[in-house]
């Protein structure tokens, strides 16, 4: 199908590719209401003019749930978080700087994406930091590009079993039941046959 609308489709640059489905209500509008689960709140069969009417989708949905809760104002929140470090972002100057400072933000991790160690680190140690291998691709992006992680989630796998000052068997994908590794294969005193 690509190739009937795309001239010289580059198929051999394609590593992984996806399929899904997207629920569509019976009356082909969307779902924006209170669920009958008391507290819960579907945000449904949004398709086409979704993108454009997110802003005002989310608008709509923080009113339903700011009519139902009971909101206090916390007087000490600070709205403002510090910049994310994107180093492909910065200037050659920036990049030297910070490596000067921090040499983790000259390895890169992620070849597709161009994800330094310095960056997984950063997102790791925030406020709401990634715990998981997902938890750091959706910060940072490692393991977002061509390759889906297949180059680079093993080092992002060290790197949060390290900064997380946990064994590397109990890093999760995402949930604490999709652990990444079950066990190992070899120790260092077996014998190899």
């Amino acid at each position: 199908m690509a190739a009937k609308l795309i001239k010289d489709v580059p198929y051999r640059e394609t590593i992984t590719t996806f399929s899904g489905l997207r629920a569509d209500p019976k009356d082909g509008d969307f779902v924006l209401e209170e669920s009958k689960l008391e507290g819960f709140f579907n945000a449904a069969g949004i398709k086409s003019p979704g993108l454009s009417c997110a802003p005002a989708i989310g608008q709509y949905m923080a009113e339903l749930v700011a009519k139902k809760a009971q909101f206090s104002t916390n007087p000490s929140f600070n709205p403002n978080r510090r910049p994310s470090i994107k180093m492909a972002q910065l200037s050659d100057e920036e990049k030297n700087s910070l490596i000067q400072k921090d040499p983790r933000y000259g390895r890169i991790i992620c070849r597709c994406e161009m994800i330094t160690e310095g960056e997984i680190v950063d997102v790791i140690h925030r406020n709401a930091g990634g715990r998981s291998v997902n938890g750091i691709k959706r910060r940072a992006r490692p393991g977002a590009g061509r390759c889906q992680g297949g180059f680079c989630s093993p080092r992002v796998l060290e790197i949060l079993a390290r900064e997380l000052d946990l064994d590397m068997r109990d890093i999760c994908l995402e949930s604490k039941d999709s652990k990444v590794l079950l066990g190992l294969t070899k120790s260092a005193d077996q014998e190899v046959m």
